[in-house]
């Protein structure tokens, strides 16, 4: 009898030691997340599906590896991503630095007009790209190429020469804080609208397999690799208008009967690859894409968007519709200098920002003119799906651009 009692206090005891260790964990994990914010998004977000092989030795037929490089510790008193290494002749450290953050799509949506205004800010730079925006590295020059030329393993670019774009003089302007330290509050950022879309070259990243039929790894997942708190702008227009404009933009075609009849050529060619293939597969098929004859699959902001959000958590991408932006200006570069972190501006300096020029338009497209009645309904039927599941994967019905196409048709 003394046994089983003996038995049983001790049974009682471990339960309860057992519960006031499982209680104590607990209780440490809430206290760690809520004491460091920075770290809550690595507990609430959910674990990345895909196991990334190091073990295999670099190809020289294949870009730089970069889910295998280490990631780099940035320096706490910058609030830009930047970091400092020994010179080519070991004599002297120098500042080298990546975006903070990174308007990535969509080609023809108002990028290059948005980055201009957001680089007025006094605390926000541009790069040394193209229109002191674009670098072309994730999806194009880091596999030797440009748009739908041929990969060429002699022109790769690595990381270094993606920094090489952000080696900014001004990011190192200090100021002194009210303890006496020295911290820079200037910003970099680029806009590369075709990362959104252009993931044709999948393939050749290491971790992908060649002769699979779609990608596991894409951009979204080597950014996150590099730069895991980068700020990320989206600006999704009307995907019949915006496809409208890419055409001209990139030399397509010259007049809307041409882009009429490409269209229906374009949505034919993707409809044969859908009797044997996912909508996933041939919109990153290099070999489609190339032999269409409009940029239809840029168009499909749902697949693309996707990838992104598997990579990145939804509070991480700020996202506009080119229509909004355009009604207030103002009131959107106001959400994004919030959503970027950066100091309030002067109403009058604000107003200035706001009021500026278009910066660009495609001119080939204004000299051919409006978009045909019937490829507008052709398109607008098309696309009726995807725009829903786009909605339905950001809990918006805005983005059916039902608001827009009201009483047009």
């Amino acid at each position: 009898m003394l046994s089983s009692r003996f038995s049983l206090d001790v049974c009682i005891y471990e339960s309860n030691s057992t519960a006031i260790i499982c209680a104590t964990l607990c209780v440490l994990v809430v206290v760690h997340v809520y004491l460091y914010p920075a770290h809550r998004n690595n507990f609430f977000r959910p674990r990345q599906a895909h196991k990334y092989l190091c073990d295999v030795q670099q190809k020289r037929h294949l870009p730089e590896n970069i889910l295998c490089k280490e990631k780099r510790r940035f320096l706490p008193n910058f609030k830009n991503p930047c970091w400092y290494e020994f010179s080519k002749n070991s004599t002297y450290n120098r500042l080298r630095c990546l975006p903070y953050f990174h308007i990535f799509g969509v080609c023809k949506s108002g990028t290059t007009d948005l980055f201009h205004r957001l680089t007025q800010h006094p605390q926000i730079v541009g790069n040394r790209g193209m229109m002191g925006k674009e670098t072309w590295f994730w999806s194009w020059h880091r596999y030797g190429t440009e748009s739908f030329r041929k990969a060429n393993p002699k022109r790769f670019r690595t990381l270094e020469n993606f920094a090489d774009f952000f080696q900014i003089p001004k990011l190192s302007d200090f100021k002194i804080s009210p303890n006496g330290s020295r911290y820079s509050d200037i910003i970099t950022g680029h806009g590369d609208p075709m990362d959104f879309w252009d993931h044709s070259l999948w393939w050749l990243i290491p971790q992908n397999d060649q002769n699979a039929s779609e990608p596991t790894v894409l951009t979204p997942h080597l950014i996150q690799h590099v730069l895991p708190d980068i700020k990320l702008i989206l600006m999704l227009r009307d995907p019949v208008e915006r496809l409208y404009s890419h055409y001209y933009h990139s030399g397509y075609g010259a007049t809307p009967e041409d882009f009429d009849v490409d269209v229906a050529a374009s949505i034919r060619y993707l409809d044969q690859c859908l009797t044997r293939a996912s909508l996933r597969s041939c919109v990153y098929n290099r070999t489609l894409c190339k032999s269409l004859p409009t940029p239809l699959f840029s168009s499909f902001y749902d697949v693309h968007l996707a990838n992104w959000l598997d990579a990145f958590p939804r509070h991480q991408i700020h996202i506009i519709r080119t229509e909004d932006y355009s009604k207030n200006i103002k009131q959107h570069l106001l959400q994004i200098y919030s959503f970027l972190n950066v100091g309030d501006i002067d109403e009058k300096t604000l107003n200035k920002i706001s009021n500026t020029t278009k910066k660009y338009k495609t001119a080939r497209k204004e000299k051919a003119g409006p978009m045909l009645n019937r490829t507008r309904r052709m398109l607008r039927n098309y696309f009726r799906e995807p725009m829903k599941k786009l909605s339905s994967l950001l809990k918006d019905e805005k983005y059916t651009w039902a608001d827009v196409y009201s009483g047009q048709d």
